[in-house]
């Protein structure tokens, strides 16, 4: 909280009056803390589970490598883009990564990663929400907001070929940063701040349909 003074003078008749006029003036921000609010670290550490992931162009084309032969002749459409960008190449009848391809292969994604890991930026408590509409498990909730974006993007993740090959894929929900309004909170007895909101999920990614 800050005091602003400011001094206002009027004339009136023959007289100049002066006015002092005192201001409050009052801030908030992620350090509502004060009120009962999270911390921004207490944020980061509940979302972490959502954000420390990889985004990778994935398929059950890619769950063994090489590429088994009797899936290559209906999944061309997937395979040339990826041949184009350097992440595999024919050898024989099969498809193998290259040096690139396996850097950045992810057997557990059974795809490509294009990026290690997404950030959590501006984050801001919207508004707490009032005692009389929490549930009995809960001590607090609040609205915040943040925005999540991915770290260090790769180059050949923007081909046009290959986004084109990716089901409902766009240069935008790869590289751009999304916005979210997200309901945290805090249980009866507990201090640790948890996510109460069954709307809120993050997948990146993007997937390619097999073909059989």
């Amino acid at each position: 909280m800050k005091l602003r003074i400011q001094d206002l003078y009027y004339k009136e008749g023959s007289f100049v009056k002066r006015i002092v006029i005192v201001t409050t003036i009052v801030f908030f921000g992620i350090t509502g803390c004060s009120r009962g609010g999270p911390t921004e670290s207490e944020v980061r550490n509940t979302l972490a589970k959502y954000t420390d992931k990889k985004g990778c162009a994935s398929s059950l084309l890619f769950k063994e490598l090489p590429v088994k032969e009797s899936l290559v002749e209906s999944n061309k459409h997937i395979l040339n883009p990826l041949v184009n960008v350097g992440l595999i190449e024919k050898a024989g009848n099969a498809y193998v990564p290259t040096s690139l391809g396996m850097s950045v292969y992810d057997v557990d994604a059974s795809g490509f990663c294009y990026t290690d890991q997404y950030v959590i930026t501006d984050i801001t408590v919207m508004k707490e929400e009032s005692k009389g509409d929490l549930s009995p498990a809960l001590s607090g909730a609040w609205y915040v907001s943040f925005k999540i974006s991915p770290n260090n993007v790769r180059e050949w993740v923007k081909d046009p070929r290959l986004i084109k090959a990716a089901s409902l894929a766009s240069i935008e929900n790869i590289t751009g940063t999304k916005s979210f309004t997200v309901r945290l909170a805090k249980k009866v007895g507990d201090s640790k701040l948890i996510v109460a909101d069954p709307g809120f999920s993050f997948s990146p990614g993007i997937h390619f349909n097999l073909g059989w």
